[in-house]
């Protein structure tokens, strides 16, 4: 079975407005760069561990912050 790729789970993400899910996508593509469309999403669970959640929470705020301020 084919793993599915962060492309199909973004387009799922922005079809279902899962608004978490795609800030986490684009600020591991675009801030970080770490994580590409073509990757598994094996390689985005990774970044869902316990041990990250509380500073990926900080992360996320920061960058959602600085998105909303270049609208």
């Amino acid at each position: 079975m084919e793993q599915q790729t962060v492309r199909e789970l973004y387009a799922d993400a922005l079809e279902g407005k899962y608004y978490s899910l795609i800030l986490l996508i684009e600020f591991l593509m675009f801030e970080k760069k770490v994580l590409e469309l073509s990757d598994s999403t094996e390689k985005l669970t990774y970044f869902l561990q316990d041990r990250f959640h509380k500073k990926m929470n900080e992360y996320l705020a920061e960058y959602e912050s600085k998105r909303e301020g270049d609208r």
